[in-house]
């Protein structure tokens, strides 16, 4: 149950940070890149300095605040955290076709099919295609909270007896603490794509408002089906509550719906590092012409099959997204916008704005530290008695 309160915690400071972010985007620009600044030079009479760029990415965030380590440092994270995350979708696939399907072959076997429908969606140039699978996606999540609440309020409220559950439960456990920041943090970790999102709004002024009510419906999400799940099942439940779920038509359209998530969420996770990527290498899939599309759908095939390779070797899928989500997006969402904040900010914050920002870079370090060690330790404690 202490997990309700790391929850509280990671969720008011990803918040903040989260408007952090975006006033260090507003604040800040870049010098005009060298193209830029040859064509201004070339059609004035004398050179020009040229326009600043704004700052449109975390990668440019990081880069005004730090210079060229500073970006290549959170490029590094970022990229990292996405095909990471990508490899999470192949173990979910896996394991819940393996129930759907009544394990009528192997968790990686259902991965491995689920890579040949996955990967091709890597290949659209224009990802608003789908924008359809998307909101089956948000229903799913919507449809496995209710199936989870009502399996309490049925077990528990209207039998009038104590969810069977609760008697195994605990307030406190101090050996999984650590781990539990990594795991939580994942909920909130959309710090990644925060900046597209407020450059691609009608009105950016009402970022800190949807802002307030996406953490908030995030939250009593998080909160209905982690308490519905650790009161039901206690010390028994799975790393995704889904596994607990008892058969019926119910939980089998919950579980169905799920398997959607992955699916549209896959190309748009990984279509970051994929046009990073092409970026540096010159190439664009949306060519009309040459070698340029071809290139880039073989490149984006080999980053799929990378994290499908990542998601083959370790599938434990709460280690794993504990690791992840302890080392990558407590960076992310944590400590490096604060580090930003405090960097671009220093001589107009006050003293308790900055003690503010160094509690939440110290506690965000400890996660890192902490997590990230226990989550080693379980990956290795598996692997060796595997």
């Amino acid at each position: 149950w202490a997990g309700l309160g790391v929850l509280a915690t990671l969720g008011a400071m990803t918040n903040y940070t989260g408007k952090a972010l975006i006033r260090c985007q507003t604040s800040g620009s870049l010098p005009p890149l060298a193209a830029e600044l040859e064509a201004t030079t070339a059609v004035s009479e004398a050179p020009l300095g040229g326009e600043r760029r704004p700052l449109l990415s975390y990668e440019d965030i990081g880069e005004a605040a730090f210079g060229a380590g500073g970006r290549a440092f959170i490029t590094f994270v970022l990229y990292t955290e996405l095909i990471g995350t990508c490899a999470l979708f192949f173990i979910l696939e896996g394991d819940h076709l393996a129930i759907l399907l009544h394990d009528a072959h192997s968790s990686r076997w259902f991965m491995t099919a689920s890579a040949a429908v996955m990967i091709p969606t890597l290949w659209l140039a224009d990802l608003s295609s789908l924008s359809y699978v998307g909101a089956v996606g948000a229903l799913a999540s919507v449809s496995l909270m209710g199936v989870v609440a009502y399996q309490l309020v049925a077990v528990g409220i209207f039998s009038g007896h104590i969810p069977p559950g609760i008697e195994t439960t605990a307030a406190l456990h101090l050996s999984t603490l650590p781990v539990s920041f990594g795991l939580l943090a994942f909920v909130f970790a959309g710090h990644a794509v925060f900046p597209a999102i407020y450059s691609s709004m009608d009105t950016p002024e009402d970022y800190e408002g949807m802002l307030d009510r996406t953490y908030g419906i995030v939250g009593v999400t998080c909160l209905i089906i982690g308490c519905a799940g650790y009161a039901l099942w206690g010390e028994d439940v799975a790393d995704e509550v889904t596994l607990n779920l008892p058969g019926g038509a119910a939980s089998t359209l919950a579980l169905a719906l799920i398997t959607i998530n992955p699916l549209s969420k896959f190309a748009l996770t990984m279509d970051p590092v994929a046009r990073g990527l092409e970026s540096a290498l010159g190439v664009d899939i949306s060519a009309k012409q040459g070698n340029g599309p071809l290139t880039a759908r073989a490149m984006r095939t080999g980053l799929g099959l990378g994290a499908l390779t990542v998601a083959a070797t370790v599938p434990f899928f709460a280690v794993v997204m504990s690791l992840i989500g302890s080392f990558l997006t407590l960076t992310v969402s944590v400590i490096f916008p604060a580090a930003c904040y405090l960097k671009m900010f220093e001589g107009e914050i006050g003293d308790g704005e900055k003690a503010l920002n160094w509690a939440i870079m110290l506690l965000g370090g400890f996660g890192v530290v902490a997590g990230s060690y226990s989550a080693l330790g379980e990956i290795s404690a598996t692997l060796g008695s595997a």
